[in-house]
C-alpha cells in the first residue's frame, strides 16, 4: 500500500497554513487543533487522512469552508450539491436550515449534527432488528 496515499491533500493543508497572514508553524497550529506536532506532519507529508472531527477543526482554525475541507480531503463529492430547496421536501425543514441554521452557533450545529446521527443510527438498529435499539422512534406530530 502506497504510504502516503493522501499527499495531495496534505499539500492542501500545508498551502493553507502558509498562506494564512501571519503563516502559523506546524505546531501552532497543531496546538489550536489539538493534535500532536507529529500528527499535523503526518497530514501534511499525505501518511494519514485526519477524521471529520478533526477535519472541521483543521478547516475553523485555518479559516477554510467546512465543505472545501472535507470534499479536499475526499470526504465531499466533487460535484456540487444542489440548493437546500431541491434536497428537503419537507417545508418546515426547509424554512429552519433557510432561517435559522445561519443562526446558531457552531457548538449548536454540533449538537444537532450529533442529534441527527444519533437518530440515524438508531433507526438503522430499528430497520435490522437489533436487540439493543429499544427506543421506538416514532413520526407522530
Amino acid at each position: 500500500m502506497n504510504e502516503f496515499q493522501h499527499r495531495e491533500f496534505g499539500a492542501r493543508v500545508r498551502r493553507w497554513r502558509l498562506d494564512l497572514e501571519p503563516p502559523l508553524t506546524q505546531r501552532e497550529l497543531a496546538r489550536r487543533i489539538g493534535v500532536s506536532d507529529g500528527f499535523l506532519a503526518h497530514v501534511e507529508t499525505g501518511r494519514t487522512l485526519p477524521g471529520v472531527h478533526t477535519l472541521c477543526t483543521l478547516a475553523t482554525a485555518l479559516g477554510v469552508p467546512e465543505t472545501e475541507m472535507l470534499r479536499a480531503a475526499g470526504y465531499l463529492n466533487a460535484t456540487p450539491i444542489a440548493p437546500v430547496e431541491d434536497l428537503i421536501a419537507d417545508p418546515e425543514l426547509r424554512l429552519f436550515f433557510r432561517d435559522e441554521w445561519p443562526n446558531l452557533t457552531g457548538e449548536e450545529r454540533g449538537l444537532l449534527k450529533d442529534f441527527v446521527r444519533m437518530l440515524k443510527t438508531r433507526i438503522r438498529r430499528r430497520e435490522r432488528g437489533d436487540q439493543d435499539a429499544t427506543v421506538q422512534l416514532s413520526s407522530a406530530d
